[in-house]
């Protein structure tokens, strides 16, 4: 039996394993813990490349997906919040002196908001957040304006000045209450007279951005297994943007006036570079990215993701 005619339906069978414990109460598994599965391909496919028979190869195979499923099983019976846990980063440990193991809460909608200030020409956003909904889009009248709906926390906001150049980190709160997490839902929006430095921190989320009302310098996205969707706008003459993601897809919309140019870093994707001519190795670059006015640079190292970008 050749080990690449069993490979991916061993995959399909774990997975199928995992979610029918899940369904009779044997252990804690579901979507999101699931993207976090994605290192475990990386695994399996390290093993098809070993030098050895295909017998072993198999044998391998479900040895590690029998670990797989004994490794959550574990983790389940001691931490039924296993798969919240796991996208805020955090241990058992962390939670081990709590007395309360069944208790929930109910967050109340949040509303965080910073006072806008015309002597601050520059603008440093860092998110630090755990899965859920993120949205940036439209303009307020202040500095910025935040919104959260959802169980899953509330966030504490911090902000430093230092010549003309406002800090702003948003994070998520440590809280002492357990609870299962349903929902979590921001919406973010900016001033537009600044020019932004945007650093996002996120596990499994999905990220909608339209940013075609800010200046935009640099973007700096950190994500697990997430959908991101993002629309550059044409207010900044350069605009950098970083992608770092798991199993993940990406979607990015660039003005057709700008010049854009792609540096890819990433393996076992699938890639839509709609009006882009390769350059190079892992270089991409539209027809007007010489002699445009704005340019925009996008920099993707990722691992079994897709990216598509379009031109509009």
């Amino acid at each position: 039996m050749k080990y690449r005619h069993v490979f991916w339906a061993f995959i399909l069978i774990a997975i199928g394993i995992l979610f029918m414990l899940n369904n009779f109460g044997v252990l804690e598994f579901g979507f999101r813990t699931l993207w976090s599965l994605w290192p475990l391909i990386l695994i399996l496919w390290g093993i098809s490349v070993l030098p050895i028979q295909d017998g072993l190869k198999i044998i391998a195979l479900v040895v590690v997906l029998a670990f797989t499923v004994i490794f959550f099983n574990r983790i389940s019976e001691r931490s039924p919040w296993f798969h919240f846990h796991n996208f805020r980063g955090f241990s058992n440990r962390d939670w081990e002196d709590e007395e309360d193991t069944t208790a929930t809460y109910n967050y109340q909608p949040q509303n965080l908001s910073v006072p806008y200030d015309s002597l601050t020409g520059k603008g440093v956003l860092k998110l630090d957040a755990a899965a859920g909904s993120f949205d940036l889009e439209g303009v307020t009248s202040d500095f910025l304006s935040f919104n959260k709906t959802g169980d899953i926390g509330n966030y504490s906001i911090t902000t430093a000045n230092e010549n003309g150049r406002k800090q702003i980190n948003l994070s998520l709160e440590k809280s002492g209450i357990r609870h299962s997490v349903n929902e979590n839902k921001v919406e973010i929006k900016l001033n537009e007279n600044p020019a932004w430095n945007l650093d996002f921190d996120i596990g499994a989320a999905e990220i909608l951005m339209d940013l075609r009302d800010y200046k935009i310098d640099t973007t700096t996205i950190d994500a697990g297994a997430s959908s991101i969707d993002i629309k550059i706008g044409d207010k900044n003459p350069l605009t950098v943007m970083t992608f770092n993601a798991g199993a993940s897809s990406i979607k990015v919309e660039i003005p057709k006036e700008s010049g854009c140019q792609i540096k890819s870093e990433s393996f076992m994707i699938s890639k839509e570079f709609d009006g882009f001519t390769k350059k190079g190795d892992g270089i991409y670059q539209t027809a007007n990215f010489p002699t445009g006015k704005n340019k925009i640079f996008l920099t993707f190292k990722s691992a079994i993701s897709k990216i598509e970008i379009t031109r509009y």
